[in-house]
């Protein structure tokens, strides 16, 4: 069952929604514009397509998401942080001791027993510009700044030079009560990295609002940003009623991955403190790369109730539809003692998902060998 819903994961890592615009082009029964066929393609609703085509689609969804991998591994952040910085080889950081040395002789200048003692990181006591000697491997400060954390130290041991000047600028907190046990957490902040004048790393914390539920507050709405050199993130949680949230994330880097997941919820009471499988009223989840896409808009709440569900229950509750450029193209259905998940397309014939991604996470894991073993 584990192998199986590995797969499921796998298979809804692939969506993306498109929708015909304003322009009357879409219904004058003409092919014009940028359409690729008669009222579709182009800016309008996709063309009808056929299973062939279904299956071309997929099979080059799968082929995009191996490259992405690729992309993201040669990135300049993952480079820079896990070749410079961390310089890892087969599981293991070899920059390990250099690391420790550098942070920590940085605890001293920082005055960590400042956050311990009050619980907090405060922005203004911490201000000034922290600098890295090489030579001595000492730290040193000073206070030419009164808003905002400087650090400036080099990406690797071999490194002559500070290249590396991480900022954080911005930070606001808030003091909440977690098992009867009151702290300060982060309600927005912002922090960035460059490496050798260019930015590689950014963090934008927006918002975060906590709500008090049974005596603790938990964080209901988010708002923030990741930037990670030349890959975005972007992650948004909307309270939209004290039972009622929806969650965006998007993950792209403006070539082969465009990866995102939007998911409903809703609760039938805000008792955080005692929240159980009975609990959700209803769930909606819709999980993309690309313009192919895997939604479900069963009964998820029924589902998470019960506790050995056979395929029939699975698979009329999950209700998995696959769209390709909004169009549906077929249908998932699980079946565990086969430990697969078949695709039944729209004329009616069916095969194992698995030909699409066939060796996948053998591909990844090469991908990654380098650094992972």
């Amino acid at each position: 069952m584990k192998n199986l819903f590995s797969c499921l994961l796998v298979f809804l890592t692939i969506a993306m929604i498109t929708s015909c615009g304003d322009d009357e082009n879409c219904s004058d029964g003409i092919q014009n514009g940028n359409e690729t066929g008669i009222d579709c393609g182009g800016e309008c609703a996709a063309c009808e397509t056929t299973v062939e085509e279904d299956k071309a689609n997929i099979q080059k969804t799968f082929d995009d998401l191996l490259m992405c991998t690729q992309d993201i591994k040669d990135s300049r952040a993952v480079t820079v942080l896990f070749k410079n910085f961390l310089n890892m080889s087969d599981g293991e950081a070899l920059n390990e001791d250099w690391l420790e040395d550098l942070s920590g002789e940085l605890e001293d200048v920082m005055d960590l027993e400042h956050i311990e003692d009050n619980s907090r990181l405060d922005l203004a006591h911490h201000a000034g510009t922290h600098v890295y000697n090489a030579s001595d491997e000492k730290w040193s400060k000073s206070n030419d700044v009164n808003d905002r954390m400087i650090f400036r130290f080099p990406a690797s041991p071999m490194e002559t030079t500070n290249n590396v000047e991480l900022v954080m600028d911005m930070y606001q907190d808030k003091m909440v009560t977690i098992d009867q046990e009151t702290m300060f957490l982060p309600t927005a902040m912002h922090a960035s990295m460059s490496i050798d004048g260019v930015k590689a790393f950014e963090v934008t914390v927006s918002k975060v609002t906590y709500a008090d539920n049974a005596g603790y507050e938990l964080p209901v709405e988010i708002e923030a940003e990741l930037f990670m050199d030349p890959m975005e993130m972007n992650i948004n949680v909307e309270r939209v009623s004290t039972t009622s949230y929806e969650m965006d994330m998007d993950f792209s880097d403006g070539n082969l991955c465009d990866i995102g997941i939007s998911a409903q919820m809703e609760l039938k009471d805000d008792d955080f403190e005692n929240l159980t499988d009975e609990s959700v009223r209803s769930a909606a989840v819709q999980v993309n790369v690309g313009k192919l896409s895997i939604q479900t808009l069963g009964d998820l709440a029924t589902l998470i109730t019960l506790d050995d569900p056979t395929d029939t229950q699975i698979n009329n509750l999950l209700d998995l539809d696959v769209l390709f450029d909004d169009v549906k193209i077929g249908d998932l259905e699980i079946n565990q003692d086969m430990e697969t998940i078949l695709i039944f397309y729209k004329d009616g014939t069916s095969e194992d998902s698995s030909v699409f991604y066939e060796g996948f996470f053998d591909d990844v894991s090469a991908i990654w060998e380098e650094f992972f073993g």
